[in-house]
């Protein structure tokens, strides 16, 4: 095995980091299930524990609360996916 420059692989995460927190600023990416499995993904190979109380994630668990789940009540008698019109 051999020996990898510490100063490159402190680099190496902090690029890491920066393109995470870019993502997450991003109202597209930060909705994105391909990228968020990504962010899980990351801090679990790096043993960081999110919690309620960290800080920002109470105010993403407030975000998410205020958005309108749609309800379809003009569909009387359901819908067959597996049949066309």
């Amino acid at each position: 095995m051999f020996e990898i420059d510490p100063a490159l692989l402190d680099e190496i995460a902090q690029g890491e980091v920066q393109a995470i927190r870019e993502g997450l600023a991003d109202p597209e990416m930060r909705k994105d299930p391909r990228f968020l499995d990504r962010v899980r993904k990351f801090l679990k190979d790096n043993d960081l524990i999110v919690s309620p109380r960290t800080k920002g994630v109470a105010d993403i668990q407030q975000q998410i609360e205020r958005q309108r789940i749609p309800i379809f009540d003009d569909v009387k008698d359901g819908v067959d996916i597996d049949r066309l019109n």
